[in-house]
C-alpha cells in the first residue's frame, strides 16, 4: 500500500487533534481556577491605568476592537451600530 501526502496530512491532523483535546482536558480545571481569574485580574488592572495601543481587529460582523500591547486584553470595543461594549 502506498502512502500519499493526503494520508500523511490526515494522520498528522488526527494526532494533533488528539493531543489538543488531551491538553484541554488536563488543563481545564487549572484554567478555570487559576489561569482565567489571574488573566482577567491583570486585564482589569491594566485597564485602570490605561491600555497601551496595540493591534486593531475587525471580526467581519461589524464588531471591532484593539488588543492592548501590554496585557493582551481587548478595549475600545465597537458594535455594528456604533455601540460601545467595554
Amino acid at each position: 500500500m502506498t502512502c500519499t501526502m493526503n494520508d500523511i496530512w490526515q494522520r498528522r491532523t488526527e494526532i494533533d487533534r488528539a493531543r489538543s483535546k488531551k491538553m484541554q482536558e488536563l488543563m481545564a480545571e487549572y484554567d478555570k481556577t487559576v489561569y482565567y481569574p489571574a488573566k482577567n485580574a491583570l486585564i482589569e488592572e491594566c485597564g485602570k491605568i490605561g491600555h497601551r495601543g496595540g493591534k486593531y481587529h475587525d471580526n467581519g460582523f461589524g464588531w471591532s476592537w484593539f488588543y492592548c500591547g501590554s496585557c493582551g486584553g481587548r478595549y475600545d470595543i465597537t458594535g455594528p451600530n456604533g455601540e460601545k461594549n467595554d
